[in-house]
């Protein structure tokens, strides 16, 4: 397979990190895979989008990829020759080119061959041929079903390259499981507003002026003049290759190591049987102190022990442990797991790049370590992964021990190299205090809670299984009887037929592919109509079962008999922790069906889950913020805030305030904080736009120090570009000094957004650094487990559960003084699904 394909050109090696280095700056998110076909990457892509109803555009010429077209999926074709505009191709535009539908594109690709990627297809059956077979006998299984009808000639040829043929149809059919759920998120995936004005240094340095001139013809405005220049260390020769050596005595590991510990400091990476922290095993580590040169300790090479493993880790242990040796990493959070399952326990996190360059930058959303070397050290191309194992299979334990060595310490080297420059940084940018005493202590418990894992009980699971299967059936037979007839509820062509053609509803956006049925427009629909209704139910139970009910009892670790989810530190631009593998914030929070999976994690015999919830700790940031008196006076008397918005609004006296008008006055408080409009409010709402202007009109007459705080923000983002959190989280949104409409209007509200929810998720980061500090002192025997947005969840013995309430609550009440008091809910339980 593809071995006609000649190697790509060295022009094209070269080239591809300055491409990347230019997208990065312009805020233009990539993916990549080792070990993948770019095509699969594609299909993965779009499929997962799908899944969640999200259209694609794939801009190729490649027709493979034509077999992915379908509702959601379209593809931005190449124009054809002597004609100068690009044709975007739905499933009618394939028919229309080819003669077949998209899904019949892999069958027709396996009859005609492609020579190019050595897919052998059938001797003799040109396009024409392969078109006519299929046209007759829909696929290529049908068409051998049918060899007995076609012509003596064309049977021959069939019957001749039937192996072939079914290899081809294996080689040309995409696979869509590059990428899993847990990867497919939309934030870091999406593409929210492009940074010209960062990019256009790095496209005047490959000279592209041509591409230069049309994005400032596009934008009407010039980007070359004030813009940022990219920081250049040319004299410390960041971007040349490092010495690196092999160590495989333990007399020199323990001079080395020794000499780090006088150092204080120590650049640690280490090399493992897989990229799971809780299964992978150690093959070796690599450290410096300094930069150009690392040292590797190869525990496995070449398919054997080299270095005692025992011995080093004692010798390690020993540096890191007893000598307190500061640890600098990549992502150190993996390494700290992998040696605390090795043994080596409580080590000093001090420096992680990955961290520091997401502080630096964090709408970029790109922090592994080659795109840093690139982007950082003057286009340094790091050796990859893929480059000493080429077997997607392969384990690092079997490369030859001089590949190994230049692969690992190489990862140390960089390490070390990044460490200098991002400390100095960071130093410039104000964000040293940020960096050392929030971001970084956080590593250490995040990896401690990751460590801890939950209980899960799978047969609680497996029965609401049952229900949620006979439940969806259900659903579908009700919506089979209102429509009078079966179809494809997942079908989005079929579903557009029913809603909007026989039952007549009412039509909302349209897409490529027609009206939308997206989640929004059916949650409209469904105050008119039971299908809409039906279908939304369907959905969140399908959802809720591929997400949850199926795959949990899969993540059970088999030595810890746990679920040990990961939490991303680097995954929001606002600061906030996310989580995945599995995605444990996501879970549905108000719906009885949430509580059903929450319900499966239990408390170990003799503990109880605790948990501690902050109080509307947005709207408390932002009376802080905004110092509005009648905001503050609320939350200081510990009203309901949503209530007291309610009898502002409507002119009442609080206790007179109905369930509908503080339904409205909640929706107002986060709608108006967040810059929503009348438009959306109504919608929300299901009332006039003209009725909702009025409610935010009112609520600015009320609250007009909240609209103080958010004009006061906008226009210092506008003057600086950027915006700060209370603690000094920055985030640059060159947009907001935009002169597109829509774009500067979606940078007003990011910074607001920044600013508020940046400053609650600083302030739960305080916390948790506060409480398990006092934790540790006070030798609890409780756990940390889980951050889920605004609460804290902990698993605490029976006879802790008075001590920890305290505790936690002085802690967290406290853990940064504001105008208004944090106030904190507490739940105890068994299970999860108890402590609401």
């Amino acid at each position: 397979y593809k071995a006609n394909r000649e190697s790509a050109p060295q022009d094209l090696h070269e080239q591809v990190p300055k491409i990347i280095e230019i997208l990065e700056a312009a805020n233009i998110p990539q993916i990549g895979k080792d070990g993948w076909e770019a095509d699969d990457v594609i299909a993965s892509l779009v499929s997962l989008a799908s899944e969640q109803e999200i259209d694609s555009v794939m801009v190729t010429g490649d027709k493979d990829l034509l077999q992915l077209v379908d509702e959601r999926v379209t593809a931005l074709r190449p124009p054809k020759k002597g004609e100068k505009d690009y044709r975007l191709f739905t499933a009618r535009e394939v028919v229309e080119e080819f003669g077949i539908e998209p899904n019949q594109i892999v069958d027709y690709l396996a009859l005609i061959g492609d020579s190019s990627d050595n897919v052998p297809g059938v001797a003799g059956i040109g396009p024409k041929g392969a078109v006519k077979l299929i046209q007759d006998y829909s696929s290529l299984d049908g068409i051998y079903q049918n060899i007995g009808r076609c012509s003596t000639s064309v049977a021959q040829k069939l019957e001749n390259s039937r192996e072939k043929a079914f290899l081809s149809q294996d080689l040309i059919r995409l696979r869509s499981d590059a990428m899993t759920r847990d990867e497919f998120v939309v934030d870091q995936l999406s593409v929210k507003t492009i940074d010209w004005h960062k990019a256009v240094p790095f496209l005047e340095k490959t000279q592209a002026r041509s591409l230069i001139s049309i994005i400032e013809e596009m934008h009407g405005r010039t980007f070359s003049e004030g813009t940022v220049q990219v920081p250049s260390f040319q004299h410390k020769k960041i971007n040349e290759a490092g010495t690196y050596h092999a160590v495989t005595s333990l007399d020199e590991l323990e001079k080395l190591l020794d000499r780090m510990s006088k150092s204080g400091k120590i650049a640690l990476d280490f090399e493992t049987t897989g990229i799971d922290e809780m299964t992978a095993e150690p093959v070796g580590f690599s450290f410096t102190d300094t930069a150009s040169e690392a040292w590797y300790v190869p525990l496995f090479a070449e398919g054997r022990p080299i270095v005692p493993s025992e011995e080093a880790k004692r010798l390690l242990s020993r540096c890191l442990i007893e000598k307190k040796t500061a640890v600098i990493g990549q992502n150190l959070k993996y390494d700290y797991k992998i040696m605390a399952r090795w043994g080596i326990k409580g080590i000093q996190p001090y420096f992680d790049t990955m961290i520091a360059a997401w502080l630096l930058d964090a709408a970029s959303g790109s922090y592994g370590m080659d795109h840093l070397a690139e982007r950082y050290l003057d286009g340094y191309r790091t050796i990859r992964f893929s480059d000493v194992v080429p077997n997607r299979d392969g384990c690092f334990a079997d490369v030859a021990l001089e590949q190994a060595t230049s692969y690992a310490a190489e990862d140390a080297d960089i390490t070390w190299r990044l460490y200098e420059l991002f400390d100095s940084l960071l130093k410039q940018r104000g964000m040293l205090d940020l960096f050392y005493h929030l971001e970084m202590p956080l590593v250490k418990i995040l990896a401690d809670m990751e460590l801890a894992g939950l209980t899960l009980n799978v047969d609680k699971l497996t029965e609401f299984d049952k229900e949620v299967v006979v439940r969806i059936s259900e659903i579908e037979q009700q919506i089979y009887t209102l429509c009078g007839k079966e179809f494809n509820i997942n079908s989005t062509k079929q579903l557009q037929q029913v809603l909007f053609e026989e039952r007549k509803l009412p039509v909302g956006k349209k897409n490529k592919t027609g009206f939308s049925t997206d989640t929004d427009t059916l949650e409209q629909l469904a105050f008119i109509d039971d299908v809409p209704r039906l279908i939304l139910q369907n959905r969140a139970l399908v959802k809720l079962k591929n997400t949850y009910i199926d795959s949990l009892p899969t993540m059970v670790n088999t030595k810890t008999g746990r679920v040990h989810t990961s939490f991303v530190q680097t995954g929001t631009a606002t600061g906030r922790l996310s989580s995945r593998n599995p995605n444990l914030q996501n879970i549905p929070i108000r719906s009885d069906d949430g509580k059903r999976i929450r319900d499966a994690f239990v408390a170990p015999e003799d503990c109880l889950f605790l948990s501690a919830d902050y109080s509307q700790i947005e709207l408390v940031v932002l009376a802080h913020m905004a110092d509005d008196r009648a905001l503050k006076e609320a939350f200081v008397k510990g009203e309901d805030i949503h209530r007291h918005t309610a009898a502002v609004i409507f002119d009442i006296h609080p206790e007179l305030v109905n369930t509908d008008q503080r339904r409205i006055a909640k929706t107002i408080n986060f709608g108006v904080m967040y810059g929503m409009s009348a438009f959306r409010l109504a919608n929300e709402l299901q009332i006039p736009q003209k009725a909702a202007k009025a409610f935010i009109d009112d609520y600015f007459a009320r609250f007009h120090g909240v609209q103080s705080f958010i004009e006061r923000v906008q226009a210092e983002a506008e003057k600086t570009g950027k915006v700060a959190t209370l603690m000094g989280r920055e985030r640059e949104v060159p947009e907001i000094r935009s002169r597109n409409r829509v774009e500067k209007s979606q940078a007003q509200r990011i910074v607001v957004n920044t600013v508020i929810q940046g400053t609650a998720a600083d302030i739960m980061k305080i916390a948790m650094l506060k409480v398990t500090a006092r934790m540790c002192r006070e030798h609890t025997r409780s756990t940390l487990l889980l951050q889920v947005h605004d609460e804290l969840i902990f698993e605490v013995p029976e006879d802790e559960i008075l001590s920890m309430q305290l505790l936690v609550r002085q802690e967290m009440e406290h853990a940064v003084e504001l105008s208004i008091p944090l106030r904190v809910g507490m739940g105890v339980g068994k299970s999860w699904g108890d402590l609401n």
